[in-house]
């Protein structure tokens, strides 16, 4: 017995004419939809090439500089199709209307290009933009200073790790004396010292508004070193340590440019930049490098 087979029956050609106008008007009206939104977005997805017979003269657009040249240099035989140059052909021969003349694609663009110039000769100047003022990084920066006072005339400011409560132990009182009698500077009659940590711990009320970058670090021990120990009265003051350096100085310049010998807000200022005091008690190799950094402070507490 031979199996049986079941034929499907295919699609017969009116069933395909049935479903070429659905087709057809499903394209119409998504086509339709699409001219819709660009025409509300104010997008115009034609250009004229040649103004037609008795036609709205076209509203101007802008052309990109580069294609527009293109455009212009090229022969009018390749820009328009066989259809649009036998239209040409035919209303050539008919009688010349009044008001009328055949513009070419050229003349179009000779037109909107001159109008665009136009406008762009009566635009005023525009003024360069200004360039932002240099700005620090965006992190902020930790530190904790030591401030000393030795006498009416020296201030001493060291920088001690952020982290941890009392560090500024009698070695580094030691160190800094041997230091300051160097220097002649006479170490005898200092005061207590006070430490000013940043950024600031207690954030509350209006603390809590201010910004804490580099730049409110450096007002900040600015002014409380001005108002506690009258700063801009000190003629020597010595800053152990990067952070004392950048902040009470400079926090745009780096330690390595500020080490040395500065001269302060006035003639009879000096400040004297050098490692802090526990680099110095950690790297004995780096006393050298200090002492050619504060030596020359030498011949003026001499004098």
């Amino acid at each position: 017995m031979q199996g049986e087979t079941t034929d499907h029956p295919s699609q017969s050609a009116d069933e395909l004419a049935v479903d070429t106008p659905a087709l057809r008007n499903q394209s119409a009206h998504l086509e339709k939809l699409r001219q819709g939104y660009l025409e509300a977005m104010g997008i115009q997805t034609w250009f004229p090439r040649y103004q037609l017979t008795n036609a709205l003269p076209p509203r101007p657009f802008d052309w990109i500089e580069e294609d527009a040249r293109a455009l212009t240099d090229a022969e009018p035989t390749t820009s328009i199709s066989a259809s649009h140059a036998a239209l040409s052909q035919r209303n050539a021969q008919k009688p010349s209307q009044p008001g009328y003349s055949p513009t070419k694609p050229a003349d179009i663009l000779g037109q909107f290009m001159s109008s665009s110039t136009a406008v762009e000769e009566t635009k005023p100047a525009e003024q360069p933009a200004p360039q932002p003022d240099k700005q620090l990084s965006g992190s902020i920066s930790k530190f904790r200073l030591v401030i000393q006072p030795i006498s009416d005339e020296c201030l001493v400011i060291a920088e001690m790790p952020h982290s941890g409560l009392n560090q500024f132990s009698r070695y580094h009182q030691r160190l800094l004396n041997d230091i300051l009698r160097a220097l002649k500077l006479n170490p005898d009659n200092f005061g207590p010292f006070r430490e000013f940590v940043w950024p600031m711990a207690d954030n509350r009320g209006l603390l809590s508004q201010l910004s804490q970058d580099d730049y409110a670090a450096a007002d900040a021990i600015g002014a409380y070193l001005s108002n506690q120990y009258g700063l801009s009265r000190r003629k020597f003051v010595l800053l152990l340590g990067q952070s004392a350096a950048r902040f009470v100085l400079d926090p745009e310049k780096s330690f390595e440019q500020l080490r040395g010998i500065q001269q302060g807000t006035h003639t009879n200022q000096w400040f004297a930049v050098t490692y802090g005091l526990n680099e110095l008690m950690k790297q004995s190799t780096l006393k050298r490098e200090a002492w050619q950094d504060l030596s020359p402070l030498l011949s003026i507490t001499s004098d």
